[in-house]
């Protein structure tokens, strides 16, 4: 009885780890997307957690924009962003209460400690906020940073920020 040895040949093995390779060169770029986005996700939430509780200040004080200790918002602790408030640095603000008349004012802001994909360090993501008739807020976010516009494509959901205050206030 002959004896016939089976197994792979050194060819059929050198196709498969080629078609590895190829599908390994594919896939870890796109990981890298996945996990530059999920660090930026957290821009998003932190920044309607803070249009929430401003909103809500704004109800009850009716023509005010209330500091990040007035209404409640806790700065995120994140390696990934800084956070600042109305326009100060380090998160330490010396005005308490702004009213809605001063004008525009530049109340939340996020800044990327880290490169993001095309999104570079110190790219910002900004929220302003104005009064619109009956002392409503209205929020206008800012994104800048990127060689082409990356920070932007990694919180899309963010533009949705820009809106007005749904409570109506007659005064």
């Amino acid at each position: 009885m002959g004896h016939s040895k089976t197994g792979f040949s050194l060819i059929e093995l050198m196709v498969v780890i080629v078609i590895m390779g190829i599908l390994a060169a594919v896939a870890v770029p796109k990981l890298f997307g996945f996990i530059a986005k999920a660090k930026a996700s957290e821009v998003y939430s932190a920044a309607g957690t803070y249009i929430a509780l401003q909103d809500a200040f704004n109800s009850e004080n009716q023509s005010s924009i209330g500091s990040w200790s007035e209404i409640g918002y806790i700065m995120p602790s994140t390696a990934t962003f800084k956070y600042y408030e109305q326009s100060t640095e380090g998160g330490v603000q010396t005005k308490t209460t702004t009213s809605v008349d001063e004008g525009k004012v530049a109340a939340w802001k996020a800044v990327s400690n880290v490169a993001l994909n095309d999104c570079d360090a110190g790219g910002t993501w900004q929220i302003d906020i104005e009064k619109s008739n009956n002392y409503n807020l209205v929020y206008q976010v800012r994104i800048s940073g990127g060689a082409t516009g990356g920070c932007g494509t990694l919180t899309a959901s963010f533009g949705g920020l820009s809106t007005v205050n749904h409570i109506a206030l007659d005064l």
